[in-house]
């Protein structure tokens, strides 16, 4: 599973699998910054683009890439949620408290190996 907001709507979309994030959310817009990404665990992910967007007089594509855990200090996505205006529709979450409440219990999985 994976979480990503777009910062300029303010809204959480839940994907469930990065195939399905990388998918939905454009290269160029990623590299933008208009996407930030989290594990199931709520930590943060980063882009790493395997090729390059490229964008000319007349044209924008968008490139590869992949998400990796974030180098260096980043928010967490429970530290991140009071910034959300909207969930958009997913099968997995209907209220910003059940998401709260299944980071409490995926990190506690993650604290015992899980």
């Amino acid at each position: 599973m994976i979480f990503a907001v777009a910062t300029d709507e303010k809204s959480l979309h839940v994907f469930p699998t990065e195939a399905a994030a990388v998918a939905y959310c454009e290269g160029i817009d990623v590299q933008a910054g208009t996407w930030l990404f989290w594990n199931r665990y709520g930590v943060a992910l980063q882009p790493e683009f395997l090729a390059p967007n490229q964008q000319g007089r007349l044209f924008v594509a968008s490139g590869a890439y992949r998400l990796v855990p974030a180098a260096g200090p980043a928010a967490s996505l429970g530290e991140r949620l009071g910034g959300i205006a909207v969930i958009e529709g997913n099968p997995y979450f209907s209220s910003l408290a059940a998401i709260e409440a299944h980071l409490a219990g995926a990190a506690a999985a993650f604290r015992h190996g899980a």
